[in-house]
């Protein structure tokens, strides 16, 4: 088996935990690849240089969003994905640092299961019309107000029927996988990581309310920012935002890719969840 690694030197120093990492797929008769341009100071016995599309699995090394980062990489986004949690919360990550020569012992035997979770597909349109951005979000799918610190205003429309307008700082679409991130820190529900479901949440809304929307993944959204005072930004699971000027839309529904996650511990997502919430801003 030629497991595919994705670190993240700022979350693992010196690489201590990778190279420990390495050693125990070493030790279970299984290759650790890493390609060329990532961590390319990093050298240890038992790792290969190549492309992850060789690979039968993924592990990221890091926080959230080191999983997001390896969820949506070019050659190992098709993999079955899993992480080590070297984060703060790790609500994407299955292993912990004191899990993990178990955790190896039972991805090189196979004895895991896959949760097929659902991706956004997001589109971004200017004034023309014209097709400007395409991004896929694990997480979120996020229109909001630039630096300057004024309102913005978005036009929400479910199937092309205009629902209503939410002024305020933006807002954001979630899978049930990211209802446990920004949507959450919104006031949004969270929902179960295979839920069928997508989740609009307004980010501090100038209304007289403040309620989430639950909708079918067969369903498509379209943001429509009417107006700005102090520019937009959209922002997919995190990455570089793109400007959005008054006049231009976000369309969202799902996407045909869907994310392999691999489950190894027969855990509900109920019972670990209050135990992850605590630890939110906490150092490891």
């Amino acid at each position: 088996m030629r497991i595919a690694l994705y670190p993240n030197l700022s979350r693992d120093p010196g690489f201590v935990v990778t190279r420990r990492l390495i050693s125990f797929i070493a030790d279970a008769g299984a290759m650790s690849v890493i390609e060329d341009d990532i961590a390319p100071e990093l050298k240890a016995e038992g790792l290969l240089r190549g492309s992850y599309e060789s690979c039968d699995l993924l592990i990221c090394l890091g926080g959230d969003g080191t999983f997001l980062s390896a969820a949506h990489h070019d050659t190992g986004k098709n993999l079955p994905i899993t992480g080590v949690n070297l984060g703060s919360v790790g609500f994407l990550h299955e292993i912990d640092v004191d899990r993990m020569e178990r955790a190896v012992k039972l991805l090189v035997a196979r004895e895991f299961s896959i949760e097929q979770r659902a991706l956004l597909a997001s589109s971004c349109y200017d004034t023309g019309g014209h097709r400007i951005v395409f991004e896929e979000a694990l997480n979120d799918v996020i229109l909001a107000r630039g630096n300057v610190v004024k309102s913005i205003d978005i036009g929400l429309e479910i199937d092309g029927e205009r629902v209503e307008n939410l002024p305020g700082d933006g807002v954001i679409i979630s899978t049930p996988t990211g209802s446990t991130a920004y949507s959450l820190s919104s006031g949004g529900p969270i929902v179960h990581p295979t839920a069928e479901v997508m989740l609009i949440t307004p980010i501090c809304p100038h209304t007289l309310q403040n309620r989430s929307y639950v909708i079918g993944l067969e369903s498509e959204i379209t943001l429509r920012l009417i107006s700005n005072q102090g520019g937009a930004i959209l922002s997919v699971d995190g990455r570089v935002g793109y400007e959005m000027t008054t006049g231009s839309r976000v369309t969202v529904g799902v996407s045909d890719r869907k994310v392999q996650y691999i489950r190894l511990w027969d855990e509900d997502f109920f019972k670990t969840l209050p135990t992850k919430i605590r630890k939110r801003g906490l150092s490891r």
